[in-house]
């Protein structure tokens, strides 16, 4: 009915010239009293009926094409073809070129199937070209392990003092640090692939991050506070620790003195933070908090898009904008939320509300 509604809407002008011309006629008549004017309004319905069957059959025409074309739409949405199944594989039921054609919807159809034949070729050249780079990099990512690992190692034997051992340490980490980001970068799209949630100590997995970020630590001479963190959390291992390590990494960046501290709160702050989550569902907050340089009010709500680096960004000149955009995202697969709360000068502190296990136990030492 719909399409029906749209045809006769299409169709107004050739009604209303009808009408028009029927009523001048039947008006002519009768001023000049033309005798058998019934029967001159009887050919006016029999011209009527014909036109009706003629509308009736070209609205059919019209319902049928537009159902056809509807359905191009969709398909063209879900997969970015334009010709559904076959269709595209039949060039010769076409012109060769858009002047021989012989009507103007053999023009469009023509036009349309050139419009595909161009897009899919690209989309390939597109999909190899992607392909391609992703292999080079995802191999590169691989094979500069090596080297990185065995320039710690050479480091270890070195004679240095402990000042220059302990930067040169803090300069081979910060290598192994980017290549990992280059790899969670390409695993990105496919992670959910990759997770096995499972449920962990949160102490565990907090105490690895902090681990691994020791000697820039103490190359900066942070104080470092652990409060309570005795829950268990529904999560995975590997990339939850991923995440941590990249929001550590900003603190440390961003903080020349003081300290971080990382404590975990159960739900009642949790129902007050994340309110769009249900009250229902059991979440444990953790809490990471530095006495940096903060973040400015305007690069606050736009810190977790790609690429932004913000103020502080262009103060250190080598942050690309992407870590924590890669939380965002991560978090995102993990059913983690998370937001940044910062005044310009005072620091900052990551929020993250992270799904509870069912049982709860003590974190041991």
């Amino acid at each position: 009915m719909r399409l029906w509604i749209r045809y006769l809407r299409e169709k107004r002008p050739a009604l209303a010239m009808y009408v028009l011309t029927v009523g001048l006629l039947v008006a002519v008549g009768s001023l000049y009293h033309i005798e058998n004017l019934e029967k001159l309004c009887y050919a006016a319905v029999l011209t009527l009926a014909v036109w009706a069957a003629a509308g009736i059959l070209d609205g059919i025409r019209y319902v049928r094409r537009s159902r056809e074309l509807e359905a191009v739409f969709r398909h063209y949405e879900q997969s970015g073809e334009v010709f559904p199944g076959d269709a595209a594989k039949k060039p010769e039921a076409l012109p060769d070129s858009i002047e021989y054609a012989e009507s103007y919807e053999e023009a469009q159809a023509y036009f349309l199937m050139a419009m595909n034949e161009r897009q899919r070729k690209e989309r390939l050249r597109w999909e190899e070209k992607t392909a391609e780079c992703g292999d080079y990099y995802l191999m590169w990512t691989h094979q500069i392990k090596t080297p990185i690992a065995a320039m710690k190692l050479l480091l270890e034997r070195l004679e240095l003092s402990d000042r220059d051992s302990f930067l040169m340490k803090e300069e081979c980490f910060k290598i192994e640090q980017y290549v990992e980001m280059v790899l969670a970068f390409q695993r990105l799209e496919s992670i959910s692939e990759d997770l096995v949630l499972q449920e962990y100590e949160l102490c565990s997995l907090v105490r690895q991050a902090v681990k691994k970020y020791s000697v820039l630590f103490i190359n900066k001479g942070l104080k470092l506070e652990l409060g309570a963190l005795d829950f268990r959390i529904v999560t995975d291992e590997k990339w939850f620790v991923f995440c941590l390590e990249q929001l550590l990494s900003n603190s440390i960046k961003y903080t020349a003195g003081g300290g971080i501290s990382i404590r975990a709160e159960a739900e009642p702050e949790t129902a007050e933070i994340f309110q769009a989550k249900a009250k229902t569902e059991r979440r444990v907050v953790l809490l990471l908090e530095d006495t940096g340089i903060g973040i400015r009010a305007e690069d606050l709500p736009r810190i977790f898009e790609r690429g932004f680096t913000g103020y502080n960004g262009r103060l250190d000149k080598r942050s690309t904008g992407i870590g924590l955009y890669l939380c965002r995202r991560v978090y995102e697969k993990l059913g983690i939320t998370v937001k940044a709360e910062s005044e310009d000068g005072q620091g900052t502190r990551m929020v993250l509300g992270i799904p509870c296990a069912e049982t709860e136990e003590v974190c041991r030492e």
